[in-house]
This record gives structure tokens, sequence and C-alpha cells, in this order.
């Protein structure tokens, strides 16, 4: 046990665990993403019939509404750098790629790691269409061996692009598992391959 927590300690690599980020839906969990709450309302302003002004079409975005979201997620950390990949599945967004932020430990009792994102960094979700979801991370992590650990924790959404800008809400990191699979490119510090199940809301 030792020898995994000096091997985290001793790096930012933890930050392949956050989410974030993020789980396998059927078809139909998926169609969700298109909600009709969601569309955007086209209003046209009705002009008198000898009016030769052109009709002013303006397009706005429906009150955000908060839902239910669960995801699903498998990554890795980066060879090279701090941070790392990841894919899996989202509830209303589909199939999902992403990166992670690097992040710190601020805590350490016994064989229990506290882990978070560094401050002004960000996880970015990119959703099947391109749109983004942001989120930041705090996750406690419990080292079983000297190559394998679980986790738990808070993902909380900080804003995204597209229909998810401006979101907001959490989501509750469950059964996370990280496991080293090798050394990076300076032959000393660990790569970390990790996955969890996420479930809370998203208001957007």
């Amino acid at each position: 046990m030792k020898t995994m927590k000096h091997i985290i300690g001793k790096s930012v690599l933890g930050a392949a665990l956050i989410t974030a980020s993020f789980v396998t839906f059927s078809c139909s969990q998926f169609s969700d993403a298109y909600d009709s709450d969601e569309l955007i309302a086209k209003e046209a302003l009705t002009l008198p019939p000898d009016s030769n002004e052109l009709i002013d079409i303006t397009a706005r975005k429906g009150n955000a509404v908060t839902r239910p979201v669960r995801i699903t997620l498998d990554g890795i950390d980066n060879a090279d750098s701090p941070g790392g990949t990841f894919t899996g599945s989202m509830t209303h967004l589909g199939k999902i790629t992403g990166i992670v932020a690097p992040g710190e430990i601020y805590d350490v009792i016994d064989n229990v790691l506290k882990f978070r994102t560094i401050s002004g960094e960000k996880d970015i979700i990119y959703a099947a269409n391109g749109d983004e979801v942001w989120s930041t991370g705090d996750l406690t992590i419990t080292i079983t061996s000297e190559t394998t650990s679980v986790y738990t924790g808070l993902i909380t959404f900080i804003g995204g692009t597209g229909r998810f800008e401006g979101a907001s809400g959490f989501m509750e990191i469950e059964n996370g598992v990280m496991e080293i699979v090798g050394l990076k490119t300076d032959g000393v510090n660990p790569i970390f391959a990790y996955s969890h199940v996420g479930n809370g809301e998203i208001t957007y």
C-alpha cells in the first residue's frame, strides 16, 4: 500500500480520475438528448398587410430545466503530460469523449487520499453533436493494493457550450476503480486506467 500512496502523491496523475466526469445506455435512453422542451422557439412578428417592412424572426432559448443525468466513463492518463482522456456515455449527450484536467492531492490520511481539480482548470465532456459540458471534481481515493485503488466523489457542472451554455448541477461517482497499467514516457511515473459510474442532475 505504501508504494501506491507514494506513486500517487508524487504525481499529478490522479487528474485522470475526474470526470467529470463519466456508462452505457440503450438507444432509447439517448433519445432524451433531444427533448421537445429544449428546442429553440422562433417567434415571427405580425405586420399589417400593407407594410413593406421585413418580418423580424428572433430565436429564444427556453427556460432552464433540471433533469436526471447518468454517466459511465472509461479513461486513461496521458502518457507524456498531466491529465488524461476518456470515452463513455451520458444522458442527454449520447456517446461522449473528453479530456481530464490536471488535479492535486490536498489531504492524506493513512491509505485515503483527497483529490480535486486544480483551481482554474476544468474537465471537458464532448457530446455526440460537439456541444461541451464543463466540470470539476473532488474525489476520495482509497488505496487497496500497490497497484489498485477505489474512489468515490462529487462532480460539479460549471457550464458548457451550445445548449449546455450556463449548465449547472452535479453527479455522485459510484464504483470508481483505477489501476496502474504502465509507465509514462519518463519511465518513472505510472499510467492509470480508471472507470466509474455517476448519477445526479443537470440544469440547462
